[in-house]
């Protein structure tokens, strides 16, 4: 059996990397670590700590999306140290005009998810003390918004959108 020592890296087909490229770089801040002009395509690392983590593919404006009830990556999450630094980024998504997709209290994480230009799903997130997790005995009951964001969809919103309700 093999036992990998963690995730590498992954690599995203995007329509244009332009605009992808920026907001890799200048909202996620993700360092651009190589660039090519053929085929096109870069790679990000978060505080230059590997070659990449993520790269980006150009594959053209003809793309098509997958359906939300299709298989393929569900989303990709980005852990931040507090939930000072969530809050912290949820602001920032804000005021950078960046749609918040939903917000939720897991009862492991509190997370902020959002897209990208392609429309990948993106999370940020921060683990829960022990003793806020202790709080969340039943983690298929922990849907709640996280608190600071009233007026943004929730979970629950987000998965009755494309059908996908727990327990059905």
């Amino acid at each position: 059996m093999v036992h990998p020592e963690r995730l590498g890296h992954l690599i995203l087909k995007v329509r244009d990397l332009e605009p992808s490229r920026r907001f890799y770089t200048e909202v996620l801040g993700l360092d651009l670590m190589f660039e090519s002009k053929r085929p096109k395509m870069a790679l990000f690392a978060s505080h230059r700590r590997d070659h990449h983590e993520i790269g980006l593919i150009e594959v053209g404006a003809q793309a098509g999306s997958p359906k939300p009830s299709d298989i393929g990556l569900y989303h990709i999450a980005f852990r931040l140290k507090d939930e000072d630094e969530v809050r912290a980024a949820y602001h920032e998504l804000k005021a950078k005009q960046v749609p918040i997709a939903f917000t939720v209290h897991h009862g492991l994480t509190k997370s902020v998810y959002f897209n990208d230009p392609d429309g990948y799903l993106l999370e940020f997130y921060c683990d829960v003390s022990p003793e806020e997790m202790a709080n969340y005995p039943d983690l298929e009951q922990a849907t709640a918004k996280l608190e600071f964001a009233p007026d943004d969809p929730g979970l629950l919103d987000h998965l009755a959108a494309f059908g996908a309700m727990p327990g059905e």
